[in-house]
């Protein structure tokens, strides 16, 4: 399984550096490590966050907030954490997506709108662990990280374009390879007719 060193050292390879630094946690001295502490995380979030990675999926029944919702809103509810990207908000024992909304609110930070409660999310994750990523999204992963090192580190605007190129190209494998593996949200699903949704404690008293 690939390290986050041998991810930054596949991308230093793709720009044609052929440092191969030893740690970015803290850095190794190296210029090329300094870079890669600071770009790697937002590299990895960013491709984390650009599709329904199995891998990083997380389903978590949302914590209501005591206090009433925002206008236009009938229930709000704290984040989870660790969050990353919604995907779906879906009703307790409903696997068909609602709406929602995310924002922040200046008492209880960033928040979910939802007019259901139970309310479960199933969102994308921040994950750090290495170990966990698909070999094709070790790949596309390095590529884009290639592009946020190409011009500090080669002044070469057309090392940026092909960088871009062949992360566009990695990460479409992964996203379809990954695809094949899970169920992909609300695919065949209607839209939830919330004046026909009933809870379960209701539905069980009926």
């Amino acid at each position: 399984m690939a390290s986050e060193v041998d991810i930054c050292n596949l991308a230093l390879g793709h720009i044609g550096d052929a440092a191969e630094i030893t740690s970015i946690s803290p850095p190794d001295g190296s210029t090329q490590a300094a870079l890669c502490k600071k770009f790697y995380p937002i590299a990895r979030d960013e491709c984390l966050a650009e599709f329904n990675w199995g891998f990083a999926m997380r389903r978590q029944l949302l914590a209501k907030l005591s206090t009433d919702a925002p206008s236009g809103w009938s229930f709000w509810f704290s984040i989870p954490n660790p969050f990353l990207a919604a995907r779906a908000v879906v009703a307790e024992n409903y696997d068909t997506p609602v709406e929602y909304k995310i924002e922040t609110n200046l008492t209880h930070g960033t928040v979910v709108l939802s007019e259901v409660d139970p309310a479960e999310m199933w969102y994308t994750a921040t994950i750090s662990d290495t170990t966990v990523y698909p070999p094709v999204f070790v790949h596309g992963l390095s590529w884009l990280l290639a592009s946020y090192l190409a011009l500090p580190i080669t002044r070469e605007a057309k090392i940026l374009e092909v960088a871009m190129q062949q992360y566009a190209s990695t990460i479409g494998k992964a996203k379809a390879l990954d695809a094949n593996q899970q169920k992909l949200f609300g695919t065949s699903k209607a839209d939830l007719n919330l004046r026909n949704y009933e809870p379960s404690g209701i539905k069980a008293r009926t």
